[in-house]
């Protein structure tokens, strides 16, 4: 009968506590609330950066930048692919230039708003 009480007590104790740990998932987590905005608040509508342009897509509309670091939304000097703003983005420098541009950043879906050759 001791082996019997024993897996009793032990299933009531794993019922208690899969009860709490189910019903602290559900609560959000004090403060938790706010962090979707507080991320967005985080990364400005738009940032700065230097660039190489390595390559110029006029048909997909983008410019593949080697970029310095982007200090202002977090990002470390990288290569990648952006969308323009406006097609016109992609006549104003050529394939080695080093640039000045802007970009509103969106992750991988950032787009490119202004550039500039640097002289």
């Amino acid at each position: 009968m001791k082996h019997g009480f024993h897996i009793a007590s032990a299933l009531v104790a794993l019922t208690l506590a899969s009860t709490s740990m189910a019903a602290t998932q559900a609560k959000p987590m004090k403060g938790m609330a706010g962090m979707q905005d507080m991320q967005r608040m985080q990364h400005p509508q738009e940032a700065q950066g230097i660039g190489i342009v390595k390559a110029i897509d006029i048909p997909n509309g983008t410019i593949t930048l080697q970029h310095q670091e982007i200090s202002s939304i977090g990002w470390p000097a990288m290569t990648m692919a952006f969308k323009v703003a406006s097609p016109h983005l992609l006549q104003v420098a050529k394939i080695g230039d080093t640039v000045n541009f802007t970009l509103h950043p969106s992750g991988m879906t950032s787009t490119v708003t202004s550039i500039t050759v640097q002289p």
